[in-house]
């Protein structure tokens, strides 16, 4: 088996890229009728930085004004949708300082206190359990999305793909249980 890992917070197409297997997350199901999909579960994005930096911002306002870190390689302005736990929206237009499609640089340039960053909660979890980041603004969080798999076909898939299909949602579907459990 030979694995190439394509980390990116771009659409891909399947088909013409010759990937077999994606890893997606999106507000809604969309897809093109000759790709399968297996949904695993959900995913929220939440505002995350390191805690001295975090202290200086007391409203959703002010997301504006300060240095954030972004999953995308645009480097041009993002437009970041959140929801309150008591269900407002609110859009924040922000110019990030660093922009990486690598989750996890951007999780370490919130950590060494580079700015804020919009990152799903399960890549922070063990930053936040042990405090090298909090939460920024707790009742706001970005869309949830709903995390699944994309492939070209169910019949014809080589083994290795398919054991990597399995493998990904026993733990996922592990994860959610230990989840449920903390």
């Amino acid at each position: 088996m030979r694995l190439q890992l394509v980390a990116t917070d771009r659409p891909v197409d399947l088909i013409a890229e010759r990937i077999d297997l994606a890893l997606r997350v999106r507000a809604a199901l969309t897809s093109d009728a000759a790709l399968t999909m297996r949904t695993l579960g959900l995913s929220t994005r939440i505002l995350v930085a390191a805690p001295r930096f975090a202290s200086e911002i007391a409203d959703v306002e002010q997301l504006t004004g300060v240095p954030t870190l972004s999953t995308s390689d645009d480097a041009d302005d993002l437009e970041w949708r959140l929801e309150h736990e008591e269900g407002r929206s609110h859009s924040v237009r922000v110019t990030p300082r660093m922009g990486c499609a690598d989750m996890m640089a951007v999780r370490h340039a919130a950590i060494e206190g580079l700015g804020v960053a919009i990152l799903p909660d399960h890549v922070c979890r063990d930053a936040l359990s042990d405090g090298r980041l909090v939460r920024v603004l707790p009742a706001w969080h970005g869309l949830k999305g709903i995390v699944h798999l994309v492939f070209t076909t169910r019949r014809g898939l080589p083994p290795a793909v398919r054991a990597l299909i399995d493998h990904l949602a026993a733990g996922f579907q592990k994860e959610l249980a230990t989840k449920a459990t903390a």
